[in-house]
């Protein structure tokens, strides 16, 4: 028997054992990055998906629109900003959360004044620019609908980073008299 046949014959069996030794935590706390984030470079693109995905009305939809940690710890060293994994963690999820309770106002909303989401018109969109003291970029969104006589708007804030659109903040929807 060859040397090369010895070697196979004698470490097969223990690198298939070393991969069946593989322990999972019982109770592991979920991956918070399973969804990955969709990257805008134009305004007007992301508020036409983001109104198809809002549709939906499903909060799930929404969470791409929504940096993700990775992009979020790209961001910050690019901008040479310091932080820790945890406090950009902690950062992603303050904006997840905020969304998610704008989201649920929305719901909220919708069922108060029995209004049928999907057959809303989008008649207008109107974008307002802004750039603070540090250069960062961010537009007040405003989509405003139509339904028979009534009249509603949404509005969130756009935020740029990296050259790239995403929901920030603020996400409203009423109704227009």
């Amino acid at each position: 028997m060859g040397y090369r046949q010895f070697l196979l014959i004698a470490f097969l069996p223990i690198s298939i054992l070393a991969n069946a030794q593989l322990y999972v935590l019982k109770n592991q706390r979920p991956d918070t990055s399973k969804y990955n984030c969709i990257l805008y470079k134009e305004l007007p693109a992301l508020c036409d998906t983001f109104y198809k995905a809002m549709v939906q009305l499903d909060f799930e939809n929404l969470k791409p629109f929504v940096p993700d940690v990775k992009f979020l710890k790209e961001t910050f060293d690019t901008l040479d900003i310091d932080f820790r994994n945890d406090q950009v963690l902690y950062k992603q999820q303050m904006i997840l959360r905020g969304l998610q309770r704008d989201h649920r106002k929305i719901l909220k909303t919708i069922l108060k004044l029995d209004i049928n989401f999907k057959k809303l018109i989008r008649t207008e969109l109107d974008y307002d620019y802004g750039k603070d003291e540090k250069g960062n970029h961010y537009c007040y969104v405003t989509q405003y609908y139509q339904r028979r006589k009534h009249n509603y708007s949404m509005s969130f804030i756009a935020i740029k980073l990296n050259n790239y659109w995403f929901v920030g903040d603020d996400l409203k929807f009423g109704v227009i008299k």
